[in-house]
């Protein structure tokens, strides 16, 4: 059996326009917006206790912006995600409050790099490894103003690579423990690594979206994200998400940021 744990770090108040693609070009970087138009939406993160292996697949957003500001280019990215979490609400007490520690993880994956699924790195230093695809790694460092390299820059941050299996929208995937438990598809559009992780029992399987769709929303109304790396690549994801989601086997589509993904346990 595997287990499947949701937890949410906190929240991330940005435009309307980010997730929806509201507004004018600019609109979702929240510049010269009212706070009518601010929303505050989960940031997830997620535990899977598989036979093989204990892995989390992103951490959400670092404990320390309870109490500290998120400072990137003198505050001007606050404007486009404002972290609001409380203290225990970081990823080390998710852990804490099943008896684990840092420690007892095996691998950390992470969907893609941008902060709000990177920043709690700093709280779990000590889980053996630390995986991104080599594609999205590649891709960060040639966009230093969008990602928040500091983030990984005290561990070893390893590197995977997807291979041409036919799956997913690009054809491109990584399956984590070769048998089709977990499969990291690869799905550009918001960022040229970024993965959907599929999570499979015997049959029946969820997709965690991370940010390829934000809501059930993107799905029913084909809406794309408000950043896109390649609109093209973001169009043919929704699609792949939406085909998957008819699957009869399917248990549900989990965006990173769907306020209608409550914190639960799913097994499989």
């Amino acid at each position: 059996m595997i287990k499947l744990h949701v937890f949410h770090t906190g929240l991330v108040r940005v435009d309307r326009a980010l997730p929806f693609g509201e507004g004018n070009p600019l609109a979702s970087i929240g510049l010269f917006r009212s706070a009518d138009k601010k929303i505050d939406i989960p940031v997830s993160a997620y535990l899977v206790e598989h036979p093989k292996s204990r892995i989390l697949i992103d951490t959400g957003w670092n404990s320390k912006y309870a109490t500290e500001k998120l400072t990137r280019f003198a505050g001007f990215f606050d404007h486009i995600n404002h972290p609001i979490i409380k203290a225990d609400e970081g990823i080390e007490t998710h852990l804490q409050n099943l008896g684990l520690s840092a420690a007892d993880l095996d691998c950390v994956y992470l969907s893609h790099l941008d902060c709000d699924h990177t920043s709690g790195i700093d709280k779990i230093k000590d889980a053996k490894h630390f995986m991104s695809a080599d594609i999205e790694l590649a891709f960060a460092n040639k966009n230093p103003i969008r990602y928040m390299r500091s983030d990984w820059a005290n561990i070893k941050l390893e590197t995977f690579s997807y291979e041409n299996t036919g799956i997913g929208p690009v054809g491109r995937s990584y399956d984590v423990f070769n048998d089709g438990s977990v499969v990291f598809v690869n799905t550009p559009g918001h960022a040229a690594g970024l993965f959907c992780a599929i999570i499979k029992g015997d049959e029946k399987f969820v997709v965690l979206a991370s940010d390829a769709i934000y809501s059930q929303r993107h799905l029913s109304e084909h809406i794309l994200p408000g950043i896109v790396d390649d609109k093209a690549m973001a169009e043919k994801t929704i699609q792949w998400l939406r085909e998957l989601h008819a699957d009869k086997n399917c248990l549900g589509i989990y965006p990173n940021h769907d306020p209608s993904i409550t914190e639960r346990v799913v097994e499989l």
